[in-house]
């Protein structure tokens, strides 16, 4: 502490325990009065007997400041009470020096109390905390406060143990930050009463209120390690936490519990444990009890519920001592799906799974329920989640940790460099926003797994392979560059959203725009892709496309997804599931549409429709399964906040309308073949090779309608032949019988 400070001289003196039981609670020092006037003469102007102050300083040299009074006693020694002698680490009889103080006047805005019987193991009435303040307010008028001090009130002839936990100043009137710690207690100052933790006393907190302080730090997740999930900690925030800010009266007021639990679930990788982890953290609770689901689970009989009892018995004990009082009990379940399938699901089962759940169950809110508890479960299949375990008073609150966005994507990627920026480790030409917008299917693990990738491209240069034992590196050597980054992100690719591979053989030859009837096709299909991307009234948006076989279906379906940039795109394609059996195609075909529920926008290209459904002319056998999962999948609406695009191809739409199937799709489009001419040279100079009188030439051979497919196969095999070009395309249509003759 700092302030004007003006000696008039230094005493050692000796300390001494108080004169009476009145001085240990006027929460002063005493000197003997001769010394006492020595300091305080009326020589100094603006003192008041209420305003003296003295600074004492012990053997370890810690200095503290209190006022100070006159009385009868030895003229070497300084009374001191009980309370104030353990605040200040002094023995009776140890030397001390004591000194006149000036301080500045900070006037202390709000001081805030914690509250306690100086005697604890005694049965004491109600009390009035509006009484309590006002002789606060009487007894210490003009003292000096500093945080963590302790002094003695005694009111209705009970003694009262306070504990400065807070002072509030205004920095102005203070000499440097250190000054922010103490505070004179003036007829403006706002008094704060909290019960002490743990403390049995009855009291009314009527006064002014404040918030319970259960965060240890600031929230800030890219601080923490956890980047992107800012909605989803305000809504974590507002269900789970917000009620435990405030003071226990005030919600037994409201008349309702705090909430007991939450279940975070999302695809793997996206932030789950690592948030629950710094959630615990972050909390001025207990330690988070952290377990893995698997690791409850015991070969011995009732060994596995005991191990679900043993997770609460602190909370339990805990809350029948202190009630509501209680710190904060976490618990935290990793793959909470191993030990909380639903029950009765799993044939042969012993049983031990379902007694695990009720087990869970009781202990969260049965009849002897726990108010000082949250637990926190982690899944990425929700759907296997007992639905008893979510219903509200259990895992009410529900949240979503989905891939992030290209903000969040930018956080992840700041989090996982920062050592690297801040050591120089950084080339310039790292750009970590132009990484985010390339990496938009990516989880949070997976990005991580890109810097650790871009990092080791980094280490490889500094390695002779030749000679891997001889490895001298310098620190400032070791530079991560741009190229290290794009070279790890095509070598880590995302286990969630668009199959590139897969993408690429559907449209090995792209796009080719080769008439008015195409264009239009083309400009529709671009806007159901804005559509489902804007329109807050469509969340589904279903597309079926149909044509002779080689018209373009698939290329033209898989192209447009893949340059929609959707978070997550899939293909369903009936070359995928071979060697299935037909519950396996089912299951198969299910997630990808599960996954596209967890991105907030998806498209689905459901490729030949009747091989899926594994329709055939002869005997008229299709797979039943398939056809009512296809019905009720492609009807389904996703949930709320998320959006889907399906193209759907086939080509037999009569098949499809006789199952009723066209129903499923909001609009169908007709891929055209080629008709004419003037369609046939443009195809002719997209895929290159003829000049423009080669190019009418060969359309002159042009006779009968050909699809994209047919007209590419045409071309090729032309190639390959030896002699005119155009003459060799000429004989292939005829070989084709694509050519009237």
């Amino acid at each position: 502490m700092s302030g004007a400070n003006n000696n008039i001289g230094q005493l050692k003196l000796k300390t001494k325990a108080s004169n009476n039981e009145s001085e240990a609670f006027l929460n002063r020092l005493f000197l003997n009065t001769s010394i006492f006037q020595q300091f305080f003469s009326e020589s100094i102007d603006g003192l008041r007997t209420n305003s003296n102050y003295v600074k004492l300083t012990n053997n370890f040299g810690y200095s503290y400041i209190l006022s100070a009074s006159g009385c009868n006693m030895d003229s070497n020694s300084v009374a001191v009470s009980k309370v104030l002698r353990n605040w200040m680490r002094l023995g009776l009889g140890e030397d001390v020096y004591v000194s006149y103080y000036d301080p500045s006047p900070n006037i202390a805005n709000v001081i805030t109390f914690k509250i306690d019987y100086y005697v604890r193991n005694k049965a004491y009435p109600k009390q009035d905390s509006k009484q309590i303040i006002q002789k606060i307010m009487e007894s210490f008028n003009g003292q000096f406060f500093t945080r963590g001090q302790s002094f003695i009130v005694n009111h209705n002839n009970i003694n009262f143990e306070f504990y400065v936990e807070d002072i509030s100043i205004s920095l102005t009137n203070a000499d440097d930050l250190k000054d922010k710690d103490w505070g004179i207690l003036n007829p403006t100052t706002k008094i704060i009463l909290q019960k002490n933790e743990g403390s049995l006393i009855d009291i009314d907190i009527d006064g002014p209120l404040v918030t319970n302080k259960i965060f240890s730090v600031d929230w800030d997740f890219e601080n923490m390690g956890i980047g992107g999930l800012d909605a989803e900690f305000r809504d974590i925030f507002r269900r789970a936490f917000a009620s435990r800010v405030f003071p226990p009266s005030i919600v037994k007021k409201l008349g309702v519990n705090h909430v007991k639990g939450m279940l975070l679930y999302g695809p793997p990788g996206t932030g789950k444990t690592l948030i629950a982890r710094q959630i615990g953290k972050m909390l001025n609770g207990k330690e988070p009890k952290i377990v893995a689901g698997p690791s409850i689970l015991n070969k011995y009989v009732g060994q596995s519920e005991e191990n679900i009892r043993a997770l609460f018995l602190d909370a339990e004990m805990e809350q029948k001592q202190k009630g509501d009082d209680s710190g904060l009990h976490i618990i935290i379940f990793d793959e909470l799906d191993a030990i909380c399938k639903s029950r009765g699901s799993r044939a042969g089962d012993t049983g031990v799974g379902d007694s695990i759940v009720n087990q869970l169950l009781t202990k969260i809110d049965g009849v002897e329920s726990l108010n000082n508890i949250l637990v926190i479960g982690m899944t990425n299949r929700k759907d296997m989640i007992d639905e008893a375990l979510l219903r509200p008073g259990r895992l009410e609150v529900h949240v979503e940790i989905s891939l992030p966005d290209e903000h969040g994507r930018v956080q992840i990627f700041k989090i996982h460099t920062a050592k690297m920026n801040k050591e120089g480790a950084l080339a310039s030409d790292v750009h970590v926003e132009e990484y985010a917008k390339i990496t938009r299917n990516y989880s949070g693990a997976e990005i991580e797994g890109v810097v650790k990738s871009a990092i080791s491209y980094a280490f490889s240069r500094q390695v002779d392979t030749k000679n891997i034992k001889k490895v001298e590196i310098k620190p400032e050597d070791v530079k991560v560059t741009d190229q290290d980054f794009q070279r790890a992100i095509k070598e880590v690719r995302p286990s969630f959203g668009a199959v590139e591979d897969q993408f690429d053989n559907y449209a090995q030859n792209g796009i080719i725009n080769f008439g008015p009837t195409f264009d239009k096709l083309l400009k529709s299909s671009l806007t159901f892709v804005e559509q489902a991307k804007n329109s807050s009234r469509t969340p589904l948006v279903s597309v079926l496309l149909y044509g002779k076989p080689g018209s373009g279906k698939s290329s033209l379906a898989s192209t447009i997804a893949k340059e929609s940039n959707y978070p997550f795109v899939r293909i369903i394609s009936p070359n995928d599931l071979i060697g299935y059996n037909e519950a396996a195609k089912g299951q198969k075909i299910t997630k990808v549409f599960e996954d596209s529920y967890k991105s907030p926008l998806s498209c689905i290209v459901v490729d030949e429709i009747e091989r899926l459904i594994e329709y055939v002319p002869i005997g008229a056998r299709f797979s039943n399964l398939i056809l009512q999962l296809l019905h009720i999948l492609l009807k389904k609406t996703p949930p709320k906040g998320h959006k889907l695009l399906v193209f759907a191809t086939t080509s037999n739409p009569e098949i499809l309308k006789d199952m009723d199937l066209m129903d499923c799709f909001a609009t169908t489009l007709m891929v055209p073949s080629i008709t004419n001419r003037d369609e046939f040279k443009v195809v002719l100079k997209a895929l290159g090779g003829l000049s423009s009188s080669e190019i009418d030439q060969a359309a002159s051979y042009f006779s009968t309608p050909i699809t994209i497919k047919q007209l590419i196969m045409v071309i090729e095999m032309a190639r390959q032949e030896e002699g005119s070009l155009v003459n060799n395309i000429r004989l292939c249509l005829e070989d084709f019988q694509l050519r009237n003759l």
